[in-house]
C-alpha cells in the first residue's frame, strides 16, 4: 500500500474539495451538517487555513491521508492539550471506495507515532458511534481500549447518538 500521510496545506483545497464532494453521502452520517460551499475549493482553502492556524498555535494536527498521489481521507489530533494532560482526540475517515483495504488502520497507525514520537502526547482518545463497528474496529487495531459509551454524546444525522469512547496511552520508554 503506498500510504503517504501529508499535513494538510492550502495547496491541498482541491485535493480535499474532491474528496469530500466524492463522498458527501457517505460521510453525512458520521459528519456535522455542511453548507454546500463547505464541499468547494473555495470552503476547503477556508477550512484548511482555520486549520493551519490552529496547527501553529498547536492545538490541531490535521492532514490528508494519500494512497500514491490521490486523496483518499482525513486524519487529525484535535484539542491538542498540554501541561499535565498532554493529550489529544483523533478524528479521521477514509473514502468509502478505500474501505475494508485496511488504510483507516494504516493511517491511524502512522499519526499515533507522530502523536507519541514527535509530538510527546501521553494519550490519544476517540469517540465512535455505537453503529459503526468498522471504525471502531480501525481503533482497536491500533490498541485503542473502550472506556465506555456515552449516551446522546454528538448530534449527527439529525439526532444525538451514543458514542462508545476510546483512549490509548503512549508505548512505555525504555
Amino acid at each position: 500500500m503506498d500510504l503517504e500521510i501529508r499535513p494538510a496545506g492550502l495547496t491541498m483545497a482541491a485535493d480535499l474539495a474532491a474528496v469530500y464532494q466524492e463522498n458527501r453521502d457517505f460521510l453525512r452520517p458520521y459528519e456535522p451538517v455542511r453548507t454546500d460551499d463547505f464541499f468547494t475549493v473555495g470552503g476547503q482553502r477556508d477550512n484548511i487555513r482555520m486549520m493551519v492556524t490552529a496547527m501553529r498555535a498547536g492545538d490541531r494536527w490535521p492532514a490528508l491521508i494519500y494512497l500514491g498521489d490521490r486523496p483518499c481521507g482525513f486524519i487529525t489530533l484535535n484539542t491538542i492539550l498540554r501541561g499535565a494532560l498532554q493529550s489529544a482526540r483523533v478524528g479521521y475517515w477514509v473514502a468509502e471506495k478505500e474501505g475494508g483495504r485496511g488504510v483507516a488502520t494504516a493511517a491511524l497507525g502512522v499519526v499515533l507515532d507522530i502523536a507519541f514520537c514527535e509530538l510527546e502526547l501521553h494519550r490519544v482518545e476517540a469517540s465512535v458511534r455505537v453503529d459503526n463497528p468498522r471504525s471502531k474496529r480501525v481503533l482497536e487495531k491500533n490498541g485503542f481500549t473502550t472506556i465506555g459509551v456515552a449516551r446522546r454524546h454528538v448530534f449527527l444525522d439529525g439526532a444525538w447518538r451514543d458514542e462508545y469512547l476510546m483512549e490509548r496511552h503512549a508505548p512505555p520508554m525504555r
